[in-house]
């Protein structure tokens, strides 16, 4: 015959793993000009308006930007030094997440060349020059002098 303490014990062990999963914490990472990560419970519900603080790895000790995530768990920063970013959100309650977001270097905007800046309005200046040149022509066939 078994306990009734033992039984409570095997149902608290088999269920315990359901209901920490309810509040286990999911991300996603999207990355573009800015990086913006989502968070959610595993049950699907946001992080909504869940305080947040971002660290640069140039000084991971003061948070580089604070704030709250919207209300469907995002948030956006947008990284000035390439590395390792860390992101922790987490909710009055304790639950949340702590993860480290690797940016890249920012890629170098191109610069218009000295070539380019000179060009472009001469090329300019002969398209018009060849629409009123093929204009003239045309008139001239036609037997009428400008």
């Amino acid at each position: 015959m078994t306990r009734p303490g033992a039984l409570l014990a095997l149902a608290v062990a088999v269920l315990a793993p359901a209901a920490a999963r309810g509040h286990e914490v999911l991300h996603e990472v999207a990355r573009g000009r800015a990086i913006a990560v989502r968070a959610w419970f595993a049950g699907g519900e946001p992080l909504a308006y869940v305080p947040y603080e971002i660290y640069s790895p140039a000084d991971p000790k003061i948070p580089h930007q604070k704030g709250r995530t919207d209300r469907s768990g995002w948030l956006a920063f947008v990284p000035d030094v390439p590395g390792p970013w860390r992101v922790k959100v987490v909710d009055t309650t304790g639950h949340g997440l702590e993860l480290s977001v690797d940016a890249a270097a920012p890629a170098a905007e191109a610069a218009p060349s000295t070539a380019s800046v000179v060009l472009r309005p001469l090329l300019g200046l002969a398209v018009i020059a060849a629409v009123f040149g093929a204009l003239l022509a045309w008139h001239r066939r036609r037997g009428r002098a400008p």
